[in-house]
């Protein structure tokens, strides 16, 4: 009994030496945010820092600005020319994780992002769940920061994907509204 409590403390300890490290990665963002691009569409939530899952370590990405600016920016960038008057965009609960899948793609990291919306006009309003999932080759030999330099790409086409479904939802309420 001793015998085998010392081989499991040898193997917990060995596992704790092995994966213990944090790898923390600046993550600059800052050429997706664009001051004002759309000042009737908000964007919050989310974290200060994104975890890329999937990995034999562990490594933290640390966006600057935060995710939700540039997720804000994208948005209202992309969907600038279906404003129409009297419209006002809230989104909150801003999700995202990043995993990486080894076996699948190793040369390759995905982005789920996520958003809840809710569009107001002239006494309309309308409430979705929108959902995006993207991703984009890594830099081989680049290392962990390989991660950090996806993360623009991920994050202009995940905006990208949901400007597109938020869009089709603009659309269905200018028409509603006539």
């Amino acid at each position: 009994m001793i015998k085998r409590f010392l081989v499991i403390s040898a193997a917990v300890a060995l596992l704790g030496a092995c994966g213990g490290q944090d790898v923390h990665t600046p993550a600059p963002i800052g050429n997706l945010v664009r001051p004002g691009a759309a000042p009737w569409l908000t964007v919050a939530g989310g974290t200060g820092k994104l975890e890329v899952r999937g990995l034999d370590h562990k490594v933290i990405l640390e966006p600057s600005p935060d995710l939700s600016a540039a997720v804000q920016s994208q948005l209202g960038e992309q969907l600038q020319a279906d404003y129409f008057q009297d419209l006002v965009v809230t989104c909150t609960s801003l999700t995202t994780t990043m995993h990486v899948d080894e076996d699948k793609a190793p040369g390759s990291v995905a982005m789920n992002l996520g958003l809840h919306c809710a569009v107001w006009s002239r006494g309309l309003d309308t409430n979705h769940d929108y959902k995006a999932e993207v991703s984009t080759a890594v830099a081989s030999g680049a290392g962990d920061e390989a991660y950090a330099q996806a993360l623009p790409k991920l994050l202009a086409d995940g905006s990208g994907d949901i400007a597109g479904q938020l869009r089709g939802d603009l659309h269905k309420l200018t028409h509603s509204a006539h």
